[in-house]
């Protein structure tokens, strides 16, 4: 380094020595620390029979619920019912407590009254001694519980069923009659079944959705009208403590309700047995001094999301209610809504809702100057066994995020789902950002037996609440790198499991269970095989000897595949409504370089715990290891490209490179919806991405305010960014579209809120978020803008709502919605006289602009796709090919770019009003066709993919005649793309790079402007500003004036994002090709950093900061490796 000058003070010797001495001492106090819960109780925790007949595994009990011992059936001896489980409570002490209970503030005092009321007020109303209460609809409010535990609080010969809304009951119980039937609506979506319409009272709920709802033949009352003919409100008496065991088994076996179940067509008769296991079974999954208490409120979606059986959901509110804890169920896309304003302390939530919270933890925590960090050292505690939610960097990074979402007291959180719905990282991301235990809880949704069929009132297994075991993924599928799930724990105290190898299910996931075999050492000599259950906590149909029902059930079959490891842990291999098995997976960085520990190897210093290995590195080694890396990052710190840098710059850029330079084992070609900030691949062929504008980006982004076109290519930022599955420029495996890969990666639960909040935006006329003020007119403006949005509400309508005859349900919030938006553009927009719609809403007013070609051609051809409608398809290909004849520069200078906007207004003979050949108008024109070709090519019909291909031409048409006029310096276009006068634009260039690589993946001969893209790539993924501004003389054009710069637009940074996108897919070869798929190109290596600051020979300066500076970078570097 010859010329240059170091000049090194005392002090900054002390502080370099200073930090070394702490760092030492830091990893020595982290290998000394214990974890939670010791591996020994991890090693067995469940109980095998000694003997199994033949295909079948051994019978497998919790080790809480021993061989021998019965199963439990009630949390206390004196609890027998529902009803003496309401008097008592778990203390004694919870009768009187107020609290939330749903809609209401209730306590168990109050409740019992009010459903006594209820029950004698039904009498005295129906004349009768033993009314029959339905209730028809959802459970959630305050009014329906009272009324379903009318029957067991009040003692009286009540009859309770429950029917679930939306369901066709073929038949109706033979017990059932029809003149004591008092039908109750609850909050409803569909109409009253046939069945039900002729009983002889209806009574509704005020304030319900279905108040204005009446039958025909029945009599209507309000609620409050039953509780007001009652005369009596003292609950029957439930003292049960002198009782001996066999009365208290009678006890249990009486029926509490009876539930109709949709999908077999069967009444599932509920014993109070049934409810009190059920509710033991919630409970034993915290330790006795961790159980639901007065202080707790718990929060659900699982029950509205249909990952909870109504039983199921009964009794984790009656959990709810015997321990005092407050409980409010919602639907999963108001549960963080729901969550800012209770506050929950315990949560029950849905796969789709873990990963809205995931996602909503995550987003903002990639920003924080420490979160790097804090993900390095909190995931080696959660690693070590223990929960980092006292350490700096948690209170620091993650506490004020969860505060923000209303999640700081949240203690425990449980995922309920089929088992094969949560990937491990999932589960540690969740628990690094909450920093509590997150249960994985499996709960089967089907249970048949024969001509039988029931349904658990229970989980049917749980992890333990300090297990933070994390094992090895094990692909069952080598091209989607599916792998298994993470393990749901032991079976629950109320429950025996058992595997049958020779099934059905089995037979259909045969494949992946031969593969399982070869790995004799994560099973075994156990087989795989089909999960039966039985136990106490199960609501039965079809049952023969009503003595039975004091018993143990006979065994059910869920139809899920799965295996148990040795230390009796179940792993679900494959879900009953599956065709594939696995879960897709979902990666993040962990300490060791995002690999989980190997199953079975071990090493010099590790401790086998049956088949997981922790890894214990020497101190020795961790100490060279301290010592090695802050002298590598003092050497680093006087190579002369740092000199002068500001001291802020260097080390926000220093960190995020760390993060960039953070690899993974490339164990998927697919793209985990967070792992877009970063490649994390280790291929030599693959782009490195700059996370620091991606965050600046799509920050900036969303808190933008947003017009209709800036909400629509806003959505495909964010979908082609965070969720590739599910755009239709992702390579699938299969024609269909949303593939099977998109629906088994978890919802876009961002991607929907824009969208739904583009729904919220609609004006009556059916254009989507284009009310923001209200004062907008109805006939002015942009006629197809709004159509960007379309294909988010689309796709929202097929998750959420699902399609009702191949088509969006047009009564529903989003199917309604995309519905209005297409009628709009058929019904009532202008068109030119070759049938090109027009730019402009105003009758008559017919304008064609380049920019329309992104803006509904695209929806016209995803709706054709979704509704298999190739009708709208050749609509997209006409309105595509009549925007091209109409705006094509045929001659001069510009020939083959297209002109901005012609006039076909009152004329025979189209005139322009903007002939100029606009860069961010050929942009859009250019992104537009490429969406339309890639929609076209997960068709199946073959003609509509044939003139998809077509369109690569067009596309190629506008890059081949835009590119000769690129600055070659920058890589940036003029804002007239054949006018250097203009300024340069990086907005309309940023599209138009992205047109280039989205062109280079889909068609493999159309690559010749590739090196440009990358040029305009590296200038502009440097000119964010933190406050996601461009900078460095990077110039951006006015949306609202085309001929002038003007601020950082909302557009501006979507393009940006979707460059990086674009980009990161070319390289990564996973995009949709016109030609069948593309593999990554060779030799395509590309660097984000820059040379452009080197200066060698330059004098170095040191002070103190720039030693500050140095010790954070050592102590990245220290925790890196």
């Amino acid at each position: 380094m010859e010329g240059s000058v170091l000049q090194i003070d005392q002090l900054s010797i002390a502080l370099l020595v200073a930090i070394l001495v702490i760092l030492t001492l830091v990893k020595y106090r982290q290998h000394g620390d214990q974890p939670l819960l010791h591996p020994l109780i991890l090693a067995r925790q469940a109980e095998a029979s000694q003997v199994h007949p033949p295909k079948e595994s051994a019978t497998y009990r919790s080790i809480n619920a021993p061989l021998g011992f019965d199963l439990a059936m009630r949390p206390q001896r004196a609890t027998p019912d529902v009803a003496s489980l309401l008097k008592l409570g778990v203390t004694g002490t919870e009768s009187n407590h107020a609290r939330r209970v749903l809609d209401a503030s209730l306590s168990n005092v109050e409740l019992r009254r009010q459903a006594t009321e209820f029950a004698y007020g039904l009498q005295s109303l129906m004349r009768v001694s033993s009314p029959i209460i339905v209730l028809y609809g959802y459970l959630t409010s305050a009014r329906a519980v009272t009324a379903l535990l009318a029957g067991a609080v009040s003692r009286l010969p009540i009859s309770t069923y429950v029917v679930p809304d939306g369901a066709e009951i073929n038949q109706l119980p033979s017990d059932l009659d029809k003149s004591r039937m008092v039908v109750i609506n609850l909050h409803t979506q569909s109409p009253m079944p046939v069945t039900l319409q002729d009983a002889a009272l209806q009574v509704v709920l005020d304030g319900s959705e279905c108040s204005e709802v009446t039958l025909p033949n029945s009599k209507v009352v309000h609620f409050d009208d039953v509780l007001g003919a009652s005369e009596q409100n003292e609950p029957g008496l439930c003292d049960y403590a002198k009782s001996r065991s066999g009365e208290l088994d009678e006890i249990g076996a009486k029926t509490f309700a009876t539930f109709y179940d949709p999908a077999s067509g069967a009444w599932l008769r509920t014993t109070n047995t049934a409810m009190t296991s059920g509710v033991t079974a919630w409970l034993s999954a915290y330790p006795p001094e961790k159980i639901p208490g007065k202080h707790d409120t718990i929060v659900t979606d699982a029950y509205l999301a249909d990952e909870l059986p109504t039983p199921a959901y009964i009794t984790l509110l009656l959990t709810a209610l015997y321990t005092g804890a407050a409980f409010a169920s919602e639907g999963t896309s108001e549960i963080l809504t729901l969550a800012r304003i209770l506050k929950p302390s315990l949560l029950y939530v849905s796969a789709f809702a873990a990963f809205q919270m995931e996602f909503a933890l995550w987003l903002p925590a990639t920003g924080a100057l420490l979160n790097n960090l804090m993900y390095r050292t909190n995931m080696y505690a959660l690693r070590n066994g223990r929960f980092p939610r006292s350490s700096f960097l948690n209170r620091f990074v993650a506490a004020p995020l969860r505060r923000k979402l209303g999640l700081d007291s949240v203690r425990a959180c449980n995922i309920l789902s089929n088992g094969t719905s949560i990937d491990q990282a999932t589960l540690d991301q969740l628990r690094l950002y909450l920093a509590c235990p997150v249960m994985h809880t499996y709960i089967p949704m089907y249970l048949v037996r024969g001509q039988s069929a029931a349904a658990v009132t229970s989980p049917v297994a749980s992890t333990h609440m300090y297990d933070l075991q994390a094992f090895a993924p094990q692909l069952v599928d080598g091209p989607t790198v599916r792998h298994i799930a993470p393990h749901v724990g032991p079976p629950a105290v109320t429950m025996e499991v058992k595997l049958v190898q020779d099934t059905p299910s089995v037979q259909r996931h045969k494949a992946v269970l031969q593969r399982l075999a070869q790995d004799s050492s994560e099973h075994g000599d156990d087989p795989v095989g089909e999960v039966f259950v039985r136990g106490y906590a199960l609501a039965q149909s079809n049952e023969e000897d009503v003595s039975r029902d004091a018993k143990m059930s006979d065994w059910y079959a869920t139809g899920d595949v799965a295996y148990f490891r040795t230390n009796g842990t179940l792993v679900l291999v494959a879900a009953a409504d599956s065709e594939q098995a696995g879960v897709k997976p979902d990666l993040t960085l962990d300490p060791n370089g995002g690999e989980l520990p190997k199953i079975g190897q071990n090493s010099a210093h590790s401790t086998t715990v049956n088949t997981v290995t922790l890894s214990t590195p020497s101190r020795m080694r961790s100490v060279t290891s301290t010592a090695l890396a802050t002298l590598a990052m003092l050497s680093l710190c006087v190579v002369p490209s740092f000199v002068e840098a500001q001291s802020e710059n260097l080390l926000s850029s220093s960190l995020y490179s760390f993060r960039d330079a953070a690899a993974l084992s490339q164990v998927s070609s697919s793209w985990h919806r967070h792992s877009e900030l970063q490649r994390r691949s280790s291929s030599k062929t693959v782009a490195s991405q700059n996370a620091t504008m991606y965050n600046l980006a799509i920050s900036s982004l969303l808190m933008a305010q947003r017009a209709s076109w800036e909400q629509g290519v806003t959505q495909s930022a964010i979908l082609e960014t965070f969720y590739p599955e599910w755009s239709v420029f992702q390579k699938s495996s299969d024609t269909t579209y949303p593939s099977k890969q998109a629906t088994q990666s978890g919802m876009p639960s961002q991607y929907l809120s824009l969208a739904y909040h583009s729904i919220a935006g609609q004006d009556r006329s059916g254009r989507l978020a284009t009310t923001i003020t209200g004062d907008e007119a109805l006939t002015q403006g942009a006629s197809q803008d709004s159509a960007s949005c379309g294909e988010g509400v689309l796709l929202g309508s097929w998750i959420i709502e699902g399609f009702q005859n191949n088509q969006p349900d047009s009564n529903g919030y989003w199917g309604g919605a995309v519905t209005r938006e297409l009628d709009y553009l058929m019904r009532d927009v202008s068109r030119s006289s070759n049938g090109v719609l027009s730019q402009r809403a105003a009758r008559g007013d017919i304008q064609i602009w380049s920019d329309q070609t992104y803006m509904s051609p695209p929806f016209f051809a995803t709706y054709g796709l979704m509704t298999n409608n190739a009708t709208l398809f050749e609509y997209a290909f006409d309105q595509l090919g009549g925007i091209r004849n109409a705006l094509l520069l045929r001659q001069g200078p510009g020939k083959g770019l297209w002109g901005h906007i012609m006039n076909y207004t009152n004329i025979y003979v189209p005139h322009w009003i903007d002939q100029r050949a606009w860069l961010t108008g050929n942009a859009w024109a250019a992104a537009g066709l490429l969406r339309v070709m890639a929609a076209a090519q997960h068709s199946s019909n073959q003609t509509v993919q044939q003139k998809g291909q077509g369109l690569s031409a067009n596309v190629e048409e506008i890059v081949d005649a835009a590119y000769p006029f690129i600055d070659q310096n920058s890589g940036l276009f003029h804002n007239v793309v054949n006018d250097s006068s203009t300024f340069l634009d990086g907005s309309g260039s940023a599209l138009m790079g992205y047109a280039v690589f989205r062109l280079g993946s889909m068609v493999p001969s159309s690559r010749t402007h590739i090196d440009k893209a990358e040029k305009t790539y590296q200038t502009l993924q440097k000119s964010l500003d933190p406050y996601g501004t461009y900078t460095n003389g990077i110039l951006t054009v006015n949306e609202l004036s085309s001929g002038s710069p003007g601020a950082t637009s909302t557009e501006s940074l979507a393009f940006l994002a979707l460059l990086a996108s674009a980009r990161r897919d070319y390289y990564a070869g996973n995009v949709t090709g016109s030609n069948g798929s593309v593999t990554p190109p060779a030799g395509s290596q590309q660097s984000d950093t820059s040379s452009e600051n080197s200066g060698a020979g330059m004098p170095l300066q040191i002070d103190q900061v720039y030693v500050v500076v140095c010790a954070v970078l050592a102590a990245a570097a220290f925790l890196s490796l």
